[in-house]
């Protein structure tokens, strides 16, 4: 239940951001509120995927996902490699480092004037697709 909150949560900063971006690029001053909006994504992201691993390695097998691809009797580190053994999971690691990425990218981009939002915009649709 958390989850799929820190995940819907997720979802609709990174479409906030990318409005925001996208108003941005238009010539408002919204950069800021942009950012904003990236960095929550990356937070709830974070959040999502640190309790995707915390129920990995507690046991936590009344979740779907923890029944069907870990078990007791693996190692730590083939517990931590269960985190991507099914599609939901892949995909969450797949977004956490696209998000980590996508930091970079805007550490780099920020330095021009309006290119940011011009790289931000498809990258936020990718995300949140």
């Amino acid at each position: 239940m958390l989850g799929n909150i820190l995940v819907v949560a997720a979802l609709l900063s990174a479409l906030y951001s990318l409005f925001m971006y996208y108003k941005a690029y238009k010539g408002f001053e919204t950069i800021g509120k942009a950012r904003f909006g990236y960095h929550i994504t990356t937070v709830m992201v974070i959040f999502s995927s640190a309790l995707l691993l915390y129920f990995i390695l507690t046991h936590q097998y009344q979740y779907k996902y923890v029944f069907e691809y870990s078990s007791s009797n693996l190692s730590t580190g083939l517990l931590i490699s269960s985190f991507f053994g099914g599609q939901e999971g892949s995909f969450l690691l797949w977004l956490l480092f696209t998000m980590i990425i996508g930091l970079i990218v805007i550490n780099q981009t920020s330095k021009e004037k309006n290119f940011e939002a011009q790289v931000m915009m498809p990258f936020l649709v990718v995300v949140a697709f």
